[in-house]
C-alpha cells in the first residue's frame, strides 16, 4: 500500500520541472508606501500590495510544481498588472528628483521582481499549454481553466502543429495512418494525445484540516491536518490545490 510520506520541512523543488524557481523571489516581495528616505506619492493608497505579491508568488510555485494546468488567477493577475502600472508611474515621476533617488531605486528593484514573478507564472502556464494543448482543448474542465487569450493560443498552437505535421509527414503516410490523433483509423478513441501524469508525487503544505482522504482503491484513508507537509500523489489532492486548502512547496 502506498501512502503519503511525511516531512518536517519543504525539500528543494525538482529543477527539471521548475527551472524558473532558481530565481525565486524573496518572502518579503511587495511594495508599500513606506520606503526609506521617501515620501508618499499621490498614487499611493492604503492597499496592502504585499499580500497580492505573496499570492502571485504562491500561484507561480503551484503552477510550476503541478503536472496539469491550474485555474487562471484572473483577478490576481489584473490587480498585479494595475500595481505594476502604478509603481512604474511613481518610479518615472521620481526620475528627475535626486532627493528620491533611494526611493526610486528600491521601488524599481521591487517592481522588477514582481514583473519577473508574473512573467514566470504566465510562461509556466504557456509551457503546459504547449505540452498538452490538444488534451486541454478537448477537455471542457481543463479548457475552462484558461484565460480567453490562453484558449486562443491553444487553438492557434494546435492548428499550427496540425499544419506542420500534415505538410511534412502525415500527407506522405497511408490514409489509415495520416491522422494526428489516432495511431490508425482502427482506433475509435484518440490514442496519440499526450496527457500529464496525475500520479506524480508532489510536496504539499496543508493549510486547512482536510480530515481523512482516500489514498488507494481499498478505501484506505490518511488524515491531513493543518500545518502538515507531505509527499503525496498529486491526483489525491488536486481538488484542494485550486480551492487553496493546500499549497505546493
Amino acid at each position: 500500500m502506498e501512502g503519503p510520506a511525511t516531512s518536517s520541512g519543504a525539500l528543494p523543488p525538482d529543477t527539471n520541472d521548475t527551472d524558473d524557481l532558481t530565481m525565486e523571489p524573496s518572502d518579503d516581495l511587495g511594495l508599500g508606501p513606506e520606503v526609506p528616505g521617501g515620501t508618499e506619492h499621490p498614487l499611493e493608497h492604503d492597499y496592502d500590495v504585499s499580500n497580492d505579491a505573496q499570492l502571485l508568488r504562491q500561484a507561480w510555485i503551484n503552477e510550476s510544481l503541478t503536472p496539469e494546468v491550474l485555474m487562471y488567477r484572473e483577478d490576481l493577475v489584473d490587480r498585479i498588472r494595475s500595481l505594476i502600472a502604478r509603481q512604474e508611474k511613481i518610479v518615472e515621476d521620481y526620475e528627475q528628483d535626486h532627493n528620491q533617488a533611494l526611493t526610486r531605486a528600491i521601488r524599481f528593484a521591487e517592481v522588477s521582481r514582481i514583473k519577473f514573478c508574473l512573467r514566470s507564472y504566465l510562461r509556466k502556464r504557456l509551457s503546459k499549454i504547449e505540452a498538452y494543448a490538444i488534451h486541454i482543448y478537448m477537455n471542457e474542465e481543463l479548457s475552462s481553466k484558461l484565460s480567453p487569450q490562453e484558449l486562443e493560443f491553444a487553438k492557434d498552437y494546435i492548428d499550427a502543429v496540425n499544419r506542420l505535421f500534415k505538410d511534412s509527414i502525415l500527407s506522405r503516410l497511408p490514409k489509415d495512418y495520416n491522422d494526428l490523433l489516432h495511431q490508425s483509423m482502427e482506433s475509435e478513441a484518440p490514442d496519440m494525445i499526450p496527457e500529464p501524469s496525475l500520479d506524480r508525487h508532489v510536496f504539499v503544505r496543508v493549510l486547512d484540516d482536510l480530515g481523512d482522504i482516500p489514498i488507494d482503491d481499498q478505501n484506505t484513508t490518511f488524515r491531513l491536518q493543518e500545518g502538515d507537509i507531505f509527499a503525496i500523489r498529486y491526483r489525491l489532492i488536486r481538488d484542494f490545490v485550486d480551492s487553496g486548502r493546500v499549497e505546493l512547496v
